[in-house]
């Protein structure tokens, strides 16, 4: 038989009794530390978020913003807001404007620096910064087009005046114009830089409503429209024009057939105008009197579409909903309908969610 191996007996000794101890006092020690510099790196963190400024929402009626931090004085009201970044109504100053008018739905987006320029220096005028009047000279030094989302854009631009310089950023959006300007003095390098970080990222911070557009919006310097563009787009109009009145006649008797055609080509004639900034004649006539009417027809049709949606999604007929959802998507191809079509697409995917669930039930 084999013999067993006894297990061995450690016996302590002072020295390894010693070195236990001190194990135990650095670990100790160690982990006083690693509190010490995680409850001081909290603390500095704390700190830190205090000191920051804190950023301020602010909503109206017309939109909601997002004001760089540390400008938290401001003055609105539904359709305007001035921001401070200092005590007092003194530059640095943050403008935002909304305005709506009928009009707006059929206005180019125009980059000329003089027309940017003049829609600022009317609002100053409003006399909204002390001690700057209608009477200062701006003058532009850089100009950039960019797209504010699908269908809108937007102008961006840079200039000065004396003492002082400034920032501003126009768009519009169906029936509404929005101007965005920042004035601050030229010394102020820090206010400069929040105000440019602030215009770049606009849209992050800035929130308004959807409108809907009636003509893709043209983008159009009016300093650089020559007498052959005038010629030759009236030409154009002329046939969108004669194409109009065929289809507004049969519009009448033959809805189904004419009006959209009809729709197609005013807009199409308005959107022409607008790109040589001529489209305010046509917009007091009674050919646009006949056409709101019959915009009015086909608004009143695409309601129509949604009341045969919504009650076969109440009778829980989900064929019937998902091909009424999908002729909506097919159908809504004006400009502006796209929201129509969105509200399709959103309804089907909420269809085919509870059709499934009631398949699996």
């Amino acid at each position: 038989m084999q013999a067993r191996t006894a297990k061995p007996v450690l016996v302590p000794t002072a020295l390894s009794a010693r070195v236990a101890l001190w194990s135990l006092v650095y670990a100790a020690a160690f982990g006083a530390l690693l509190w010490i510099y995680r409850t001081y790196g909290g603390i500095e963190a704390a700190r830190t978020a205090l000191a920051r400024p804190a950023s301020t929402v602010v909503e109206t009626r017309c939109f909601k913003v997002v004001l760089p931090p540390g400008w938290a004085q401001y003055a609105c009201d539904d359709d305007s807001l001035a921001a401070f970044r200092n005590k007092g109504e003194k530059a640095p100053i943050l403008r935002i404007v909304a305005q709506r008018d009928d009009r707006y739905a059929f206005h180019a987006l125009d980059v000329n620096p003089v027309v940017v320029l003049k829609l600022v220096l009317d609002d100053i005028a409003s006399g909204e910064v002390d001690g700057i009047t209608q009477d200062a000279v701006l003058k532009a030094t850089g100009t950039e087009v960019f797209t504010v989302k699908p269908g809108v854009n937007a102008v961006r631009q840079i200039f000065d005046m004396k003492g002082y310089d400034g920032e501003t950023v126009v768009f519009y959006e169906g029936d509404a114009r929005y101007l965005v300007w920042a004035l601050w003095p030229e010394e102020d390098v820090a206010a400069g830089k929040e105000v440019d970080d602030f215009c770049r990222r606009l849209f992050e911070d800035l929130e308004i409503p959807d409108r809907r557009e009636s003509i893709d919006r043209p983008v159009v310097h009016s300093g650089k429209i020559t007498a052959e563009m005038n010629e030759r787009t009236h030409g154009q109009v002329a046939r969108e024009m004669a194409m109009w009145k065929l289809f507004a006649a049969r519009a009448e008797t033959e809805p189904d057939v004419a009006l959209l055609p009809a729709l197609l080509h005013y807009r199409e004639a308005l959107r022409l105008l607008s790109s040589i900034r001529q489209e305010r004649v046509a917009l007091s006539s009674e050919e646009f009197n006949c056409y709101c009417e019959l915009q009015k027809k086909r608004s009143k049709d695409v309601a129509e579409w949604f009341v045969v949606l919504d009650k076969a999604v109440a009778m829980r007929d989900w064929d019937k909903a998902r091909r009424q959802a999908k002729w909506i998507m097919q159908h809504a191809t004006l400009t502006g309908e796209r929201l129509d079509a969105r509200r399709a697409a959103e309804i089907l995917a909420k269809v085919e969610t509870e059709a499934a669930s009631a398949g699996a039930n």
